[in-house]
């Protein structure tokens, strides 16, 4: 994006951050090419909360949704393009070292990319996944879909799982309607 001068870039930042809340600094940073120091100093100035606080108000403020299946719950969707879910990782989710099994996120994942297409017959026909960082019990955990493309009735949907702004699962999907 080149450098922009700071009025500007508060504009941009403001716009950026009310159209995607969960967007962390370094994103933002990248983003208009300027250091993570300087994107914090931006929100500071302009009264935005880091994106922790923004995720939890989000939470806070929304009525309870519908569920992304069984696991996570959407608090946004804009279907067929992207959405939202969040989940607290409870200690019957962990294993024997008290770290939150790869199944749960993966659950949360397809969950979030079946509700974000809302198709009345498909199926996951690949997944191809990376955990990152462990997660544990407590921990809340962001996962954002995105539907990246679709070829005929298959849809190819990326869903990147956050915890406390960095990224510790993720998943491109492609599924498949068979209607």
């Amino acid at each position: 994006m080149g450098r922009i001068v700071r009025q500007k870039r508060h504009e941009l930042l403001k716009k950026r951050i009310e159209d995607n809340p969960f967007i962390n600094d370094e994103e933002l940073a990248e983003l208009f090419s300027v250091s993570v120091a300087t994107i914090r100093l931006d929100r500071l100035a302009l009264g935005i909360p880091e994106m922790r606080i923004r995720i939890k108000e989000k939470a806070q403020a929304l009525p309870m949704r519908q569920s992304a299946g069984e696991v996570g719950e959407v608090v946004e969707c804009t279907v067929g393009e992207r959405a939202i879910s969040i989940l607290t990782a409870t200690v019957d989710m962990v294993d024997e070292a008290h770290i939150v099994r790869s199944q749960v996120l993966y659950a949360q994942a397809n969950a979030l990319a079946r509700h974000v297409l809302h198709l009345p017959v498909i199926i996951t026909s690949v997944a191809n996944m990376k955990y990152k960082q462990p997660v544990t019990a407590g921990d809340t955990l962001v996962a954002m879909a995105e539907v990246i493309r679709q070829r005929e009735n298959k849809y190819y949907v990326w869903v990147k799982t956050r915890k406390n702004g960095k990224e510790v699962f993720r998943t491109k999907f492609i599924i498949e309607s068979l209607e």
